[in-house]
């Protein structure tokens, strides 16, 4: 007794602290008490909890694909952008190298002409004479005159017949006012190539007995002091009875495509046409 009453304030403390681990450990393995009111408040907000949490979702959810969408639209502009000039550049190369083919052409027809020939651009077509007549940009201020021939690296074109200072009218062969004296390059019968009202053209005055056939190649004649000798005409596709029965008229086809035409060479009378070289023959018990 003596010893609780000098050591009263650490017995109290002593006894005060194992009373208070004994009630923490009762307090823990004890059921935790149910509040009704708080069961209540949560099962009444725990909709609106789960609706914001939705709506959260739902808006990260449009954030990030508006974002994804503003991304993805200025990389398909840019790709439209792209195919655009890629296709662009795809028709450029492609006219370039039409211009080229044709260039050449040309250029290996002029070789073959000797004397003073002048070359031309179409600039258009005379809207009442469609596939009849041409413009090309060359005039009187060029020097040239009317009644020249105009050819292409496929045959005879047609000749001048009207000026303009810096433009000119082409009458084509297959225009009805037209004529040029041509010959059946196999057999070498003479007659004059006309044009026709269906607009085409037909070699015309042609005798009766002379050797002509289906597929055999016209060229001119150069009798009429216009176009040069040898130059391609086109080849017959019929021939009919004319005039009584006493003359043939053989149906031709233009070797040049007259309405695609972009570049002719106008060409004087005393241009003297060279011949391409025929192909060598094979030699004997030599393989192709």
């Amino acid at each position: 007794m003596e010893f609780l009453r000098r050591n009263r304030v650490l017995a109290s403390t002593s006894v005060l602290l194992l009373l208070s681990l004994l009630l923490l450990s009762i307090s823990v393995r004890s059921r935790p008490y149910q509040d009704p009111l708080a069961d209540v408040i949560l099962f009444a907000f725990s909709p609106l909890q789960g609706a914001a949490r939705w709506v959260q979702r739902g808006v990260s959810r449009a954030w990030f694909g508006y974002v994804y969408l503003v991304g993805a639209h200025a990389e398909n502009e840019h790709l439209r952008r792209r195919v655009a000039e890629l296709e662009s550049d795809v028709i450029r190369l492609g006219e370039l190298e039409q211009n080229n083919s044709r260039l050449l052409d040309q250029l290996k027809f002029r070789a073959r002409l000797q004397g003073e020939v002048r070359g031309a651009r179409v600039v258009g077509r005379d809207p009442q004479h469609w596939f009849r007549s041409l413009i090309v940009d060359l005039g009187s201020d060029d020097n040239l005159r009317s009644g020249l021939a105009v050819l292409a690296p496929g045959g005879v074109v047609g000749r001048v017949t009207e000026l303009g200072r810096t433009a000119s009218r082409v009458m084509l062969l297959t225009d009805n006012d037209s004529g040029i004296a041509a010959i059946v390059q196999r057999s070498r019968a003479a007659g004059i190539v006309q044009g026709t009202r269906e607009g085409g053209c037909q070699m015309n005055y042609l005798r009766r007995d002379v050797d002509v056939k289906v597929g055999d190649i016209v060229v001119t004649s150069g009798l009429d002091g216009i176009f040069p000798k040898g130059v391609l005409i086109g080849e017959v596709v019929d021939i009919t009875l004319e005039h009584r029965d006493l003359l043939l008229s053989a149906r031709i086809e233009p070797s040049v495509r007259l309405a695609e035409l972009e570049e002719v060479l106008i060409v004087e009378p005393t241009v003297v046409h060279d011949p391409p070289a025929p192909l060598a023959p094979l030699d004997e018990g030599v393989e192709p």
